[in-house]
């Protein structure tokens, strides 16, 4: 059974800061055996990886229905936490939660602050603008002169940080806000994850934007679970879970339900 519990959290703790609340004591896997629950973070904010149904209230997504299988999987309940994109690394680092199960790509600099699990999936980034702009966007050379939009604490924003010629960039707190601002042509182009606005795309039925065909992605980003750094023994036992996982099948099962690639199954 799993609980879920909803927080409210300011936008400070950027994803990509080294730097956030002093670090608080791991609790190791037999202390979370003890207390019979695991805490995991998750946003709600990138389906279909993880959010909150407004039919249900309730979460769904990849991310929730593999931070689910683990738990279950290390014999425990499940409490989630919901927080912004941006405060996902200082909930997780701060002691709130024991897991993060959440669409955060695995980095050299977010692996400083964190320890990542063994990569459950991954994609490249991608582009969305509206169906009525004709431009190509072969590279991210071609976003020079261009207004372009990004979901604040993601590895495309640094990316687009390093685009010389773009005339600005502007950052959104999740998809919907970003693609809202894209329909008003507030924005020329947004730099995203292709999975979670291809979702958005289909589910809303947005037929004034698209996904830019054509691109070459620079980066293959992965997905993996996250712990506080150092607590090895909950970290061994999540990636054993994970194995378990895709050795049976489930974390296939889970991707094609929600309609993403098996990127990384194998």
């Amino acid at each position: 059974m799993q609980k879920i519990a909803r927080r409210s959290l300011m936008l400070g703790g950027a994803a990509l800061a080294a730097s956030g609340p002093a670090l608080a004591q791991a609790p190791s896997l037999e202390d979370i055996r003890r207390r019979g629950v695991l805490r995991i973070t998750i946003t709600s904010s990138s389906p279909p990886h993880g959010f909150l149904d407004p039919t249900t209230n309730t979460l769904r997504g990849i991310m929730f229905e593999a931070g689910e299988s683990v738990g279950r999987r290390l014999g425990l309940r499940t409490q989630f936490a919901e927080v912004p994109f941006g405060s996902l690394i200082g909930e997780l680092s701060s002691g709130r939660s024991d897991l993060m199960s959440a669409p955060l790509f695995i980095t050299p600099q977010r692996a400083e602050v964190i320890d990542f699990s063994v990569p459950l999936y991954g994609w490249g980034e991608g582009f969305v603008t509206r169906s009525n702009n004709t431009r190509a966007y072969p590279d991210l050379n071609a976003l020079s002169g261009q207004t372009v939009g990004a979901q604040v604490g993601t590895v495309q924003l640094e990316m687009l940080r390093a685009v010389p010629g773009i005339r600005e960039v502007r950052t959104y707190p999740d998809n919907v806000t970003l693609l809202l601002d894209l329909r008003a042509g507030r924005i020329d182009v947004a730099l995203i994850d292709p999975p979670s606005i291809a979702y958005q795309l289909r589910l809303r039925r947005l037929t004034d934007l698209r996904l830019v065909e054509g691109y070459r992605p620079v980066n293959r980003w992965q997905i993996g679970m996250a712990v506080q750094k150092g607590n090895a023994t909950l970290l061994a036992a999540v990636n054993q879970a994970l194995a378990a996982m895709k050795a049976e099948g489930e974390l296939l099962r889970i991707l094609t339900s929600w309609d993403v690639p098996d990127t990384l199954i194998s």
